[in-house]
């Protein structure tokens, strides 16, 4: 599509995979039956982490011109995209936390929205993190429309949903501009209910979805 071609996400460049490192650096060697994460240099597993999030921006940039195409107006498409990022955000920030064991709290979610899609890959999207506070700056993905062009101090519910998958009792409140802008994570006493958007999105099967430890076992081709 060229449209999509044209973005700035389409000719990003991620950083080298550092080679010195300990493990695999790429998938040359035999044939194997799976993919053996264990086997790849931390080096690796980072590039292909930041190639996942990137191909999840061009998907999403794709959904988001089918949308502008059908939609009445301009603000039923950000409307249609604002709530598929808050039920996606929701989703991924609940299985981020999960998998990786990180603790509840304001300290928790910080280190969830560091790792989430929405905010990576670094340097694609400009953000930083302070205290009790994510920052977030103008970047080519905001020049893209990607999802972080949707959180501003109008619409906190993306985020809202990331730091209630890690504690129901955090509120998020953002002040600046709709590029430039900080979120502050607050405690409270009363726990948020979980966002429709989020509820929706967890009816799909691939919500519940979990890597479990695999053993990965030479294949012949014939």
């Amino acid at each position: 599509m060229g449209t999509i071609r044209e973005t700035k996400a389409a000719t990003w460049e991620l950083d080298p995979i550092d080679r010195t490192e300990e493990g695999q650096a790429d998938y040359s060697g035999p044939l194997v039956s799976d993919f053996d994460f264990g086997a790849y240099s931390h080096s690796a597993l980072v590039r292909l982490a930041e190639e996942v999030c990137l191909q999840m921006h061009l998907l999403n940039l794709s959904y988001a011109v089918a949308v502008r195409k059908r939609a009445a107006d301009a603000e039923l498409a950000v409307s249609v995209n604002t709530r598929q990022l808050t039920g996606v955000a929701g989703v991924a920030a609940e299985r981020i936390h999960r998998a990786l064991g990180l603790p509840g709290g304001i300290d928790g979610a910080l280190r969830v929205l560091e790792l989430h899609p929405l905010l990576n890959p670094a340097g694609y999207v400009v953000a930083e993190t302070s205290e009790n506070r994510l920052l977030v700056h103008r970047s080519p993905a905001h020049d893209d429309g990607a999802w972080i062009s949707l959180c501003t101090p109008e619409c906190v519910q993306p985020l809202q949903a990331i730091a209630n998958a890690v504690d129901p009792h955090i509120e998020v409140h953002v002040g600046g501009t709709d590029t430039d802008w900080t979120a502050e994570l607050v405690q409270t006493d009363t726990p948020a209910t979980e966002l429709p958007e989020v509820s929706v999105a967890k009816v799909s099967r691939g919500s519940s979805f979990q890597f479990e430890p695999r053993r990965s076992l030479p294949l012949t081709v014939v």
